[in-house]
This record gives C-alpha cells, sequence and structure tokens, in this order.
C-alpha cells in the first residue's frame, strides 16, 4: 500500500509542471527502493520518461535535482550508466551545476544549517554552508557507497580543488582519504575522468600536508 501510494504521488506530482518537481522527485527517487520485478519496471519507465523532459538547457535549471536524484536511483538499482552520463553532461565543467552539485550535497549532509523549502537555494553562490563537514560527508561517502564512487568523486575534487585549505583543518580525515584514493587508483577500474579527479584530490591533500 506503502509503496503504491506513493507511485500515484510520482504520476500525478509530473502533471504540476515545475510546482511539482520537489514532490515528484522526493516520491520517485523513494518508489526504487521497491525491488520488485514490477515495480522496478515501473521506475525505469517513470525515469525514461522523465528524462525526456529533464535538462533542457546547460547548468541548473529546476529539472537538474530531479535528473540527479534518477540516475542516482538507477545506480542503486544496479545501472550505473545514467549517472555516469549526469556527471559528464550536466555537471562537469559548468560552473552553475557544479555549484548547484556541492550545494545539495552540503544540504543533504547537514553542512547547511537552514532549512531550504524548495530547490532554488542549490543555484546560489552564497549559501553559507560549513566545507570542513562536506568534505567529511563526501569522504565517508566515497567509503560506504562504492556505487556512487564517480560522483563522489568528482564531488571531492571540486570541493578539495575550491578550498585548497581544506586539508590543514582536518589533517586526521585528509590522511584517511590520501590513503583511501591511492587504494581505488591501485585497485584500476575507474573510468578516465574519475581516475584524473582523483589523482588531483589525492594531490591537494598531500600539498598541503607537507
Amino acid at each position: 500500500m506503502f509503496f503504491s501510494r506513493l507511485r500515484e504521488t510520482a504520476e500525478s506530482a509530473i502533471q504540476a509542471g515545475d510546482d511539482g518537481l520537489l514532490l515528484h522527485r522526493q516520491a520517485l527517487y523513494l518508489c526504487s527502493y521497491k525491488r520488485t520485478s514490477a515495480a522496478v519496471s515501473w521506475f525505469r519507465r517513470q525515469a525514461l520518461h522523465s528524462s525526456r523532459n529533464q535538462l533542457p538547457t546547460p547548468g541548473w535549471n529546476p529539472r537538474w535535482s530531479t535528473a540527479r536524484s534518477t540516475a542516482a536511483a538507477l545506480t542503486r538499482l544496479g545501472d550505473r550508466e545514467p549517472l555516469m552520463e549526469f556527471i559528464d553532461r550536466s555537471v562537469a565543467g559548468n560552473e552553475s551545476a557544479e555549484r548547484a552539485n556541492l550545494n545539495y550535497w552540503a544540504y543533504w549532509f547537514g553542512a547547511i544549517r537552514d532549512a531550504q523549502p524548495g530547490d532554488r537555494f542549490m543555484r546560489r553562490e552564497a549559501v553559507g554552508w560549513d566545507p570542513v563537514r562536506l568534505l567529511h560527508g563526501l569522504a565517508s561517502g566515497l567509503h560506504q557507497a562504492p556505487a556512487y564512487r564517480e560522483l563522489y568523486v568528482h564531488s571531492l575534487w571540486a570541493v578539495l580543488t575550491t578550498n585548497r585549505w581544506l586539508p590543514q583543518a582536518a589533517p586526521a580525515l585528509a590522511d584517511s582519504l590520501a590513503a583511501h584514493a591511492v587504494q581505488l587508483l591501485d585497485r584500476g577500474g575507474i573510468p578516465r575522468r574519475a581516475r584524473r579527479e582523483l589523482s588531483a584530490v589525492h594531490y591537494v591533500l598531500g600539498e598541503n600536508r607537507a
């Protein structure tokens, strides 16, 4: 009954246009936790339908968050390609999207203290999040959720290359993250972009701990 109501909510919210995007995204993401074949099939159809209406322009837009959440949910269901495409096409190299990604993570990890009633805070430059807390959250995620490795690596690269003082503010965390980065690089099997960014992360960590 619970997931049936969620599916109904996701389907009805999308009919409300931009006003229903937040509710649609949240309901759709929760629906991805239902693992029956029928539920997964429904979710994949919804994801395909949503992808046709998302990201009409480069950078952040009101549908960016839905695209991000949908790609993350598909990753949890075993399809990592949408998330890697999202990073390449909808985050990397675009200033507003990079900012939105870090603001999103900062809110997720509690690095933004104030409650946000909608998604538009993601596009703001001065949200006022705590970089050290964000770094802790991203480093922990890289350890605990390897399915999202490429997104965590890119986000770590973004926060460390724009806040190069962070390793000095959290030396124990920097040492642990540097060691984990070496393990991942030695293990292999990392896509080219993630390998390049992880190498840069390791360099910044070492550069500011010397």
